[in-house]
């Protein structure tokens, strides 16, 4: 009985949470009320106090052609909680559709919240998919996003670690083709003391594909030894793709400390010639590298099913 008591009060605690004032990477615009409002799918996941969920939660989008839908996910982890939530979006082999999907995440104090947003949608399809982070005191959140598909993805993360010693992490991977636009934001808002983050991006351009990344380190007045890294590590396969990556770090303390950086390259040559010397020419040595920097990326997500999902879509593609 104390048991279901407990696990009531957090459910209401989660209903009465200020899920507005949970701020996402791609702004207030996916908040403001439009005449698509009626259409938002809201649904909220509560992580009871120092509940330790073993198996993930996966929540699984299958789009078909002409729609357009509105998922949120309000994701509420009681103190010194553990939780594993995986998104997996994916569609049809054609047929324009839109994916917009907000996901907030509140993490008590104590809390250890992971999320996977897995992303195979099809060649015509425009995404979006938005997420906002608030941490309590030692709350640590982790995010992995892989985002495959899509004739247009926009997508943004905004980290608020308001907690004192709270931490963020975030492991984003992209495959560009085509003439594929990507647009990413990802924030990491430094509140409260000795409060870590650490972004680290990874991707692919090919064909005419075009890229913008913004990557910003916020270090608010009052978070005294706070530290945020970002880093971005781009494979350009071809000549015609378009890259740019913005960081930035904003600093308002001094007793902080703040990294970032970018590696952008083609193929080594060399790495090409050792390949042909094995009997391996240079169109397959280009796919086995891409698929090696997905995989490294897909090998995290704690579901066999979703990973499973990741390597079928790739084999269609003939990636």
């Amino acid at each position: 009985a104390e048991a279901g008591q407990a696990e009531a009060e957090q459910l209401r605690m989660a209903q009465q949470t200020d899920w507005d004032k949970i701020t996402t990477g791609m702004g207030e615009a996916m908040d403001q009320p439009s005449e698509a409002d009626a259409a938002w799918d809201t649904e909220l996941l509560t992580i009871p106090e120092h509940a330790d969920c073993g198996e993930p939660y996966v929540y699984r989008f299958s789009y078909q052609s002409g729609q357009h839908a509105y998922n949120r996910l309000h994701i509420y982890a009681g103190a010194h909680s553990r939780a594993k939530v995986i998104l997996l979006c994916e569609s049809g082999e054609t047929g324009g559709m839109m994916s917009a999907i907000q996901t907030k995440v509140y993490a008590g104090e104590g809390a250890k919240v992971e999320l996977y947003v897995v992303q195979t949608m099809n060649a015509e399809a425009v995404c979006l998919h938005d997420v906002g982070v608030s941490c309590e005191k030692d709350a640590a959140v982790k995010e992995v996003q892989l985002e495959l598909g899509g004739a247009e993805v926009y997508t943004g993360t905004l980290f608020e670690l308001s907690g004192e010693e709270s931490t963020a992490e975030l492991v984003s991977g992209y495959l560009g083709t085509g003439r594929q636009k990507i647009d990413m934001n990802y924030v990491a808002r430094h509140r409260g003391k000795k409060t870590k983050s650490n972004m680290q991006i990874s991707g692919i351009l090919k064909n005419e594909a075009k890229k913008l990344l913004r990557g910003t380190i916020d270090f608010v007045h009052g978070c005294v030894g706070a530290k945020g890294d970002e880093k971005e590590d781009v494979l350009l396969v071809g000549d015609n793709m378009v890259n740019q990556t913005i960081p930035l770090i904003l600093c308002a303390e001094e007793d902080v400390e703040g990294n970032h950086g970018a590696s952008i390259g083609k193929l080594d040559e060399n790495m090409l010639f050792y390949a042909a010397t094995r009997g391996i020419p240079p169109e397959e040595a280009q796919r086995l590298l891409t698929l090696a920097k997905i995989e490294a990326i897909n090998s995290q997500i704690p579901s066999e099913e979703v990973r499973g999902a990741v390597d079928t879509y790739l084999k269609e593609q003939c990636i």
